[in-house]
């Protein structure tokens, strides 16, 4: 038996080259502090509204004073409005701290 001479495949040459590789910019590092937020204040120190609806002005007003004298945060009154509540009577409507 003969044997066949295989012969190798002729070798390529790489006459024009292509460089593939991936390159990013360099990101220059900014050392700024980030934009705080205001600091939330303390509830003793925002001013909170109730209203009192009640079919005599007197009784609006009485529910106020009975509310400030028996909440136990204590809360400082800051002003008291009066306002029409239609068929209902009247509404106080109070601020505080």
């Amino acid at each position: 038996m003969a044997k066949a001479k295989v012969k190798a495949a002729p070798k390529k040459e790489i006459t024009d080259t292509v460089d593939e590789t991936i390159t990013r910019e360099e990101v220059k590092e900014t050392k700024t502090e980030p934009e705080k937020a205001p600091p939330t204040p303390k509830a003793s120190n925002v001013e909170k509204t109730e209203s009192f609806t009640a079919a005599f002005k007197n009784d609006a007003h009485s529910a106020v004073d009975h509310f400030l004298k028996h909440n136990t945060d204590n809360p400082e009154e800051i002003s008291r409005e009066e306002s029409d509540a239609g068929d209902a009577g009247v509404r106080v409507t109070l601020t505080y701290k």
